[in-house]
C-alpha cells in the first residue's frame, strides 16, 4: 500500500523513507498542500516503468489508465463535482416488491 504524506513530514523523515523504500519495496507519496505532487520509489519499480515506458508495446493496467487520464482534462474538476453531487444527495426510494425472488 502506498502511504501518503505531506513535504514537511517526508523532509523530517526523507532517511527512514528512503531505507524503507530501498529495502521494503514501500512507496511514498507525497503531497503539497493536500494535491499529490511526487512518488518516492525503489530502484526495481523504478527500472519497472523506464522499460514500460520505453517499450514499444502499449501499456496495459493501471499505466494504461493513467495514460488516458493524462488526455482527459478537467477530469479531477468533474469527478469533484460526483463527489460533490454524492454528498449531497438524500438517496433515492426502491421498491423491492416487483423484484423476482
Amino acid at each position: 500500500m502506498n502511504e501518503k504524506m505531506n513535504v514537511a513530514e517526508a523532509k523530517k523523515k526523507f532517511s527512514e523513507l528512503l531505507a524503507r523504500t530501498a529495502y521494503n519495496g514501500e512507496r511514498f507519496i507525497i503531497n503539497r498542500r493536500g494535491k499529490p505532487m511526487a512518488v518516492l520509489i525503489g530502484l526495481e519499480d523504478f527500472a519497472l516503468l523506464e522499460e514500460q515506458i520505453h517499450s514499444s508495446e502499449p501499456p496495459q493496467g493501471l499505466l494504461a489508465a493513467a495514460g488516458a487520464l493524462a488526455s482527459f482534462k478537467n477530469f479531477e474538476e468533474i469527478m469533484n463535482d460526483v463527489y460533490s453531487s454524492r454528498r449531497e444527495s438524500t438517496g433515492r426510494a426502491v421498491r423491492l416488491d416487483d423484484v423476482p425472488v
